[in-house]
């Protein structure tokens, strides 16, 4: 059992990532494409994570959206119920108020 990072941009590559992770029994890291919130939208996101969790219940993965460097993305995203999101450089600010919305800043997985 181990942890891979995968890169999605849609639901087809998202369920594919869970149908392989369901298979092999791994708990995957899923990652958008950099600047991901300001091109598909923090709706559009939370939705992603929704349906998957929906969709996978029984697959322990974790989506990472990513936010570039624009605070007012990952507050969206926040706000639209996304509970991981990277943003480059790190935010002081936005990590606090992730962490008093159950939500979490991190570094960007490579």
């Amino acid at each position: 059992m181990g942890s891979p990072l995968i890169l999605i941009r849609d639901w087809r590559t998202t369920k594919a990532a869970l149908e392989k992770a369901r298979a092999e029994g791994t708990s995957p890291t899923l990652v958008t494409p950099e600047d991901a919130a300001a091109f598909y939208g923090a709706g559009y996101l939370a939705a992603l994570q929704e349906r998957a969790r929906r969709e996978f219940p029984d697959i322990a993965f974790r989506l990472v959206v990513d936010c570039g460097d624009a605070p007012g993305w990952a507050l969206a995203c926040l706000r639209a119920g996304v509970k991981v999101i990277s943003m480059d450089p790190l935010n002081d600010k936005i990590a606090d108020i992730a962490r008093q919305m159950g939500a979490e800043l991190v570094r960007r997985p490579t």
